[in-house]
């Protein structure tokens, strides 16, 4: 099994809030599941941290991390098209990164964990072929 981490679910677990999603992560690393991450995730995550100990700590545990690469331009390509199919069928998602994110999952044949509700909304559309990990 291979589990792409959306940020939220990692903000949640660096600062110990107890949400389903946190406790879904902690048990995976327990059970030592490949997880995946990609640049703009970590980024996302990244930015919010000011603690130079903490930024070094926290980069060495994502660069262990399988990351994701999108394949330029197709991946970009067809998160734009999921974004325009999506708001055809009236769900309209706020964040061009969410459509990105939900199409690096579905290329790599990743489960996601998530929090982000816009994320939650493109899983269950059934328009990506993407799969939120049941916890």
């Amino acid at each position: 099994m291979r589990v792409m981490v959306d940020t939220s679910v990692w903000i949640d677990f660096f600062n110990g809030h107890d949400s389903r999603e946190a406790r879904a992560l902690a048990e995976l690393i327990e059970q030592e599941v490949e997880l995946l991450t990609c640049g703009v995730i970590v980024a996302e995550f990244m930015q919010g941290i000011k603690d130079r100990k903490t930024i070094a700590t926290l980069e060495s545990h994502f660069l262990d991390m399988q990351w994701l690469s999108p394949r330029e331009p197709d991946t970009y390509l067809a998160a734009a098209s999921l974004f325009r199919t999506l708001r055809a069928h009236g769900i309209t998602i706020r964040s061009t990164i969410d459509c990105l994110v939900a199409q690096l999952a579905a290329e790599s044949n990743a489960l996601l964990l998530c929090k982000d509700q816009d994320i939650k909304r493109i899983v269950d559309s059934g328009i990506a072929p993407l799969k939120a990990m049941d916890w």
